[in-house]
């Protein structure tokens, strides 16, 4: 597929392969104009979820851009997801529910279709190096989640049950979610001794980079030190050795 256009501030010189993924041709299209406005100028177009699929059968760690009104792009959320992409969301709808059941489905990011072209393009940089993006109300409402999971009920109250869409849980909390096959490369190359900036150098990246992508591993795989990163890969079947 075609390379995406690298943003001048862009680091290291990699190229960054996007594609926006959406059946809204009125979003597609406005979405598309911001793209351009902010220098990425040359990307695919995935109007339909089986297009998506084919377009990611032979790459990895892709941005993928998805959105409209939810809950339609959750076909071509989930298909990022499974395919090991990096995808953001941009909602149409600003009811929290979209975002954090965006979130829980495995987005790297959960913004507002409104989003100016080049903030899109620094959360499309920051989503790259391995970070989660929210806007300040799903931040909120994640803090608040994690808040009310955490704090013992008084005495005499009865626990009400779990509401998945709004009781969404932070990406930390996340569990079940695969290792792309970057992290897994990173990971390995933990296991086997090398330090943070040995893995830069291996693999021509920044030690930034690096720590950016053993957090999103730490988070995957609930694990506070390499060793137990290292361990619970090995358990779920993400590393061998």
């Amino acid at each position: 597929m075609r390379g995406l256009a690298e943003p001048p501030s862009r680091p290291h010189g990699r190229a960054v392969s996007a594609i926006l993924a959406t059946s809204d041709e009125s979003f597609r299209n406005r979405v598309l104009e911001r793209l351009l406005a902010a220098g990425y100028d040359d990307l695919e177009v995935a109007e339909l979820p089986n297009a998506l699929t084919d377009l990611l059968r032979d790459s990895k760690e892709t941005l993928v851009i998805v959105g409209g009104t939810w809950p339609d792009p959750q076909a071509f959320l989930r298909i990022a997801v499974n395919a090991g992409a990096l995808p953001l969301v941009l909602l149409e709808s600003s009811a929290l529910e979209a975002e954090g059941e965006a979130l829980a489905m495995g987005a790297r990011a959960a913004l507002q279709s409104d989003i100016p072209g080049s903030s899109l393009a620094a959360a499309l940089a920051a989503v790259d190096a391995g970070l989660i993006v929210l806007e300040p109300s799903a931040r909120a409402l994640l803090l608040s989640a994690n808040r009310d999971r955490f704090t013992p009920a008084p005495a005499n109250s009865v626990a009400e049950p779990p509401t998945p869409t709004v009781d969404a849980p932070a990406p930390s909390l996340r569990t079940g979610r695969p290792l792309t096959s970057r992290e897994r490369e990173i990971l390995s190359l933990v296991a086997s001794g090398t330090s943070n900036k040995g893995i830069a150098r291996v693999l021509s990246v920044s030690a930034n980079t690096v720590k950016f992508h053993l957090a999103a591993v730490f988070d995957k795989l609930n694990a506070a030190t390499r060793a137990e990163a290292v361990a619970e890969a090995i358990r779920r079947g993400e590393l061998s050795l």
